[in-house]
């Protein structure tokens, strides 16, 4: 212990005379460790955590599937759910959730909370006490029951104070009244950081199977799998579909685990992340690797006397791999200070599309990471170094006016090929930033179909118990356009159920009138919208044909419809769908409502804009409204301005509703955007700190190269040789590096490339261009980093470079 001791303060001593390299190489491996750690912590709280329930391995989410309709993965029916809950027996608890928004009053202001209707047995399948108070009883979510509810952390300290007391007193949810039985504790966020929950208190085996709105969540039994219940619930699915073939043919189940299912979407980006990033560090590690090999060859005459004087190749190596994981140690430390700065930037840059964003620190497993990653790249590129010095023959070291280039050639060849590794590297992550760049701009230029400029959205729900008729809820939609239309600078108004861009949909099956019933898999789905008649005006929309929606279309007018180009070339190919008519109910009913094709509209992209317009019919809201609702309204002046003026609206129309999400219609595309910027403005940011890299790396050795050779090249320029001649030597050697570094660098990119195929939008992975631009921008970069020093070798004085050594 005392020997190495005495070998770090050794080390320390020669780090410190020669500040500058030592500089270099901190700031390079603080660079490449900080961003891996970075990356690692996001990737760590995200994919590796397990989730923070008791055995969070058996939690799983139950799905419905229909993959010839189009739904891989659906929300479950009702009457479905409460047939699994009796028959399946590989499940120890099975709970269903209904997402909900509750409008809280009571206090000075009322309060649109994000809340679920769950069953009894929610937070016990969950293995969650409440912090204070209980959860839910099993009498509790039975139709007639007392209201309760559990509230969250949160919420109890921004709404009630952290009033102990809360729990027992009454809250007001829709404009009814419910005891508080349990406050939930501080870091329990499922599902999507609900504020408030509710017993599911609906008779759910009486409800039609095909309505389909439930989250349905199941804790495995000990020594289950996934796919074991998979298999026992497909039987019951089978079952099911005999029993029922009207509203179950075709329909499967899907169990998967809850913690893959909150990051399968972001998961394939944090790995290519990962990858990249660490081509980062290998980069870094290559440049910190060729200015320890430049320090071996010019402490060569001190490694050789310490041979002289007894020093074994052990003691040798060992001092030497000594200084070098001191040296790594200390870019480590460094690189962990950024890592705390860049992981809080890394949230701030996609706080909503990074799942279990609360959980992402630099924690006890990132430390662990940032240690092994300090000494395995320290023990990697120390080892070459340290064999290179120990392997120096002591005669040639020693002879006066040895001129042999220090290293020797096993040295050279090391520094060439670390060379060549590091533009080969920069090259794969300069094409995948290259491709993302490429995708992110396509993106950026898709036409969603609707004019954001000048867009506010407001979103509100209507109480059940103050709106229970639908003619009033007519009326307050009729009521707040009207309002908002008479405010200054505002050019239309209307309201949409669901938001474009809102992550909500309902898609419902329909009969064409004429045609004969198809087979039950085969049944035609769209996705709909429910409308007043200025929603195409406000939110820019085209018209095709036909005409929009009219303030006589009410609830005592025939039923009309607006579908889009999508829905009318795939129903009605080839002919004009004004005048025809189709129906949401069943068609064989005499009460069936049909609804008339007035009017054809352009494509909109509702769910993502890498997401082509599916089909799309749009219902008026005077005549089949919705309690949920958002407010669209455009306007000549900044839409920010709008915020208060509406609110004030509304709460002159119902002073005890809440609005909330209240966004700019760009701000929803661009949020809409967010992980496709995350991916990129990371990846562009480790190809440009690679490409900063290289070039130093490059110019580091062409610049060791040539002070090398400066009695070489005085002979020569004594000999007659022209200074562009030299130019050209010198140049030419260092381009042939770089070239043989971008033609590894081309093979790993194109066998990269196929890992991105899934990453990117129109652009293809293997884009001709991108492969073309990269290489010539990568090689325009390196040919100024070898010209520099390059340059500097042609103003040699023949004279000083003969007296030389």
């Amino acid at each position: 212990m005392d020997s190495l001791w005495k070998d770090v303060r050794f080390g320390l001593r020669t780090l410190l005379k020669s500040p500058g390299t030592t500089l270099a190489a901190l700031l390079a491996l603080a660079l490449g460790i900080g961003a891996n750690t970075a990356i690692f912590s996001v990737v760590n709280g995200v994919l590796l955590k397990p989730l923070p329930y008791p055995d969070p391995g058996e939690l799983t989410l139950v799905w419905e599937k229909n993959p010839e309709l189009g739904f891989p993965r659906f929300s479950v029916a009702p009457p479905n759910f409460v047939d699994w809950r009796q028959q399946s027996r590989s499940f120890e608890h099975m709970a269903a959730i209904e997402f909900a928004r509750f409008n809280l009053t009571g206090g000075e202001q009322p309060q649109a909370v994000q809340g679920a209707r769950v069953s009894s047995s929610f937070f016990r399948l969950m293995g969650v006490e409440p912090a204070r108070g209980r959860g839910f009883r099993p009498e509790e979510d039975r139709p007639g029951a007392e209201r309760v509810a559990v509230i969250s952390h949160g919420l109890w300290q921004s709404r009630f104070g952290s009033d102990p007391a809360v729990v027992g007193r009454p809250i007001q949810l829709d404009g009814q009244s419910y005891a508080v039985v349990g406050i939930a504790p501080e870091d329990f966020q499922f599902p999507s950081e609900r504020q408030i929950w509710v017993p599911i208190t609906a008779d759910l085996a009486s409800e039609g199977r095909g309505g389909h709105y439930l989250l349905v969540v199941a804790r495995l039994k000990d020594g289950v799998s996934a796919e074991k219940a998979e298999t026992e619930m497909t039987g019951i699915a089978s079952r099911l579909e005999k029993a029922y073939p009207d509203s179950n043919t075709g329909w499967g189940i899907d169990v998967t685990s809850l913690r893959e299912t909150m990051v399968e979407d972001i998961r394939p980006a944090l790995v290519i992340l990962l990858v990249f990033v660490s081509f980062v560090l290998l980069i870094a590690c290559a440049n910190v690797a060729n200015l320890l090999l430049a320090r071996v060859a010019a402490r060569e005459r001190e490694i050789a006397l310490r041979t002289a004087l007894g020093a074994g190749r052990t003691r040798l190596i060992r001092q030497m791999l000594t200084e070098t994981m001191v040296l790594f140690l200390a870019g480590g430390a460094l690189g962990l200070l950024l890592a705390y700065w860049g992981t809080k930037a890394l949230i701030a840059l996609d706080p909503d599309g990074i799942p279990r964003a609360q959980e992402i620190g630099l924690d006890g497993g990132v430390l662990v990471f940032t240690l092994l990653v300090s000494l395995a790249t320290g023990l990697l590129f120390g080892l070459v170094p340290a064999l290179s010095a120990a392997g120096r023959q002591l005669a040639e070291s020693l002879k006066e006016g040895g001129r042999a280039m220090a290293g020797g050639v096993r040295g050279r060849a090391m520094r060439n090929l670390l060379v060549a590794g590091q533009v080969a590297l920069t090259l794969v992550l300069l094409v995948g930033a290259g491709l993302l760049i490429q995708s992110f701009a396509r993106l950026q230029a898709v036409d969603p179909g609707f004019d954001p400029e000048g867009v506010l959205t407001v979103s509100y729900t209507l109480p059940q118990a103050s709106y229970a008729e639908e003619p009033r809820q007519i009326a307050f939609s009729q009521q707040i356009v009207e309002r908002v239309k008479a405010l200054p600078g505002v050019l239309a108004a209307a309201t949409v159920y669901p938001l474009p861009l809102s992550g909500s949909n309902m898609v419902l099956a329909f009969a064409v009138e004429g045609r004969p019933e198809p087979p039950r898999n085969e049944v035609p789905s769209t996705n709909v919208r429910a409308v007043t008649p200025d929603y195409f005006k406000a939110m820019g929309i085209p018209i095709l044909e036909g005409r929009a929606f009219t303030e006589r279309e009410d609830e005592r007018a025939p039923w009309a419809v607006v579908i889009n180009r999508t829905m009318a070339n795939k129903v009605w190919p080839g002919e004009s769908p004004l005048g025809k008519r189709f129906t949401f109910d069943d068609p064989g009913q005499p009460d069936t409502k049909w609804l008339t094709v007035v009017g054809v509209v352009g494509e909109v992209r509702h769910n993502a804009m890498n997401e082509e317009a599916g089909s799309e019919a749009y219902w008026s809201q005077l005549q089949n409204p919705m309690p949920d609702a958002a407010l669209v309204v455009r306007t000549s002046q900044d839409p920010a301005t709008l915020a208060g003026p509406v609110r004030e609206q509304v709460k002159a129309l119902d002073p005890n509703l809440p609005i909330d999400q209240i966004r700019t219609l760009e701000e929803l595309v661009s949020a809409s955007l967010s992980q496709s910027r995350f991916k990129t403005v990371l990846l562009a940011l480790f190809a440009g700190l690679a490409l900063v890299l290289a070039a130093v790396g490059v110019y580091g050795v062409v610049s060791y190269t040539v002070a090398q050779r400066t009695h070489e090249i005085g002979i020569r320029m004594a000999l007659g040789a022209q200074r562009q001649s030299v130019l050209r030597l010198v140049v030419g050697q260092g381009m042939v590096l770089v070239l043989a570094g971008v033609a590894a660098g081309l093979l790993g990119a194109w066998f990269a490339s196929r890992y991105l195929e899934d990453q990117v939008y129109g652009v293809s992975a293997k884009d001709p261009a991108t492969f073309l631009a990269v290489p010539l921008v990568l090689a325009a970069v390196a040919f100024v980093a070898n010209y520099l020093p390059a340059r500097r070798a042609t103003q040699v004085d023949p004279l000083v470079a003969l007296r030389r050594d």
